[in-house]
């Protein structure tokens, strides 16, 4: 799949969309092409309708450094369907869905679970996104620090839910 994205005629197409961004201490552009590949562009994948290429250009003011990545990805919506701006912020809100994902990974352990029967799995999942919920109310911008102060005084989590 990626052999036929990349063999696209990008060059051809135009910039649809682009955006800047400061943040986490580095400045980033986004630019976003898309093509319908229907007929002669088709793509050897089911029910593919444009091909999208996302080039994002950083650049760390601190360190000087600057980097760029090519992210390339299919959708069965057609152009009427999916503005290029309605694309970019549909793959750049992903990343909202990621965040939440990685903490539930790496601080809670989740992947690594033995749980994978019954209701239990589900169940943890919703105490872990009760957990990150109720730190994220209070203000807390780093979840694994919470868990640890939180872990050294029994009352401490009670005080958040308001019970003790």
């Amino acid at each position: 799949m990626f052999r036929q994205l990349k063999a696209l005629p990008w060059t051809k197409v135009p910039v649809l969309d682009a955006t800047r961004d400061t943040g986490h201490g580095r400045r980033e552009i986004r630019r976003l092409q898309a093509v319908t590949c229907l007929g002669p562009l088709g793509l050897d994948f089911p029910h593919a309708i444009q091909a999208i290429r996302i080039r994002r250009r950083r650049y760390h003011p601190n360190t000087g450094r600057a980097s760029t990545v090519t992210v390339c990805a299919i959708t069965n919506l057609t152009a009427g369907q999916a503005r290029p701006a309605d694309l970019a912020g549909w793959l750049r809100g992903h990343w909202l869905i990621e965040s939440l994902h990685y903490i539930r990974d790496v601080t809670f352990g989740e992947d690594a679970s033995q749980v994978r029967t019954g209701n239990a799995p589900h169940a943890l999942a919703a105490i872990r996104n009760l957990v990150i919920s109720l730190l994220r109310l209070t203000g807390v911008a780093n979840i694994a620090r919470a868990l640890r102060r939180n872990s050294r005084n029994p009352h401490r989590p009670l005080q958040l839910l308001g019970i003790a």
